[in-house]
């Protein structure tokens, strides 16, 4: 009996020892996962006339930090499109980032092409009160040609409670940029 029970607990240390260190490589994995995923998924293509584009992903009952993310594109009328991202947390957590993907369509072969990527982390030490909860990116671009369907995809991604890892992805529908009218 003694010998099952010192196996038993040999058994369960090597089985918490291996598990964290596995699941913890599989964070870039899981982050490659995504940004491939939803580079597959097809997006549509608005209307001229349709200057902004959402997309929200809310939280599952499987998340534990991550409340909901959002992105939006949004065609100025001027030549530049409005990027922006957003992520609400439920509790503080420890470590947040943003990753951005600006693409353009290619009408020749039919599938989105990233143009830019804006990438940013974010800490409490970043807030005024020391608490993470919620993350914002928005910038103007200004450097990619009208007369295109423009999409942003968005890598919404945290870390809390020292390593656990949560990340959703969201996109938008098509927008065309236009110039000044």
């Amino acid at each position: 009996m003694k010998k099952r029970l010192e196996r038993l607990l040999i058994l369960v240390l090597v089985v918490t020892t291996v598990c964290p260190i596995t699941s913890m490589a599989r964070v870039r994995e899981r982050k490659i996962q995504l940004e491939n995923d939803q580079a597959i998924e097809e997006s549509i293509l608005l209307p001229e006339s349709v200057k902004r584009s959402v997309g929200v992903e809310q939280s599952t009952n499987r998340s534990k930090a991550l409340a909901n993310a959002l992105c939006t594109i949004t065609n100025t009328e001027k030549g530049i499109i409005g990027v922006y991202a957003e992520t609400a947390m439920f509790i503080p957590v420890d470590w947040a980032a943003l990753t951005i993907y600006l693409e353009k369509w290619n009408e020749d072969t039919n599938k989105w092409s990233t143009v830019e990527i804006f990438e940013k982390e974010f800490t409490p030490a970043d807030t005024d009160d020391g608490e993470l909860t919620r993350v914002i990116m928005s910038i103007d671009v200004g450097t990619q040609p009208a007369g295109y369907y423009y999409r942003v995809r968005c890598i919404h991604e945290l870390e809390y409670d020292n390593g656990w890892y949560e990340a959703k992805s969201t996109k938008t529908d098509g927008i065309m940029l236009t110039n000044i009218k």
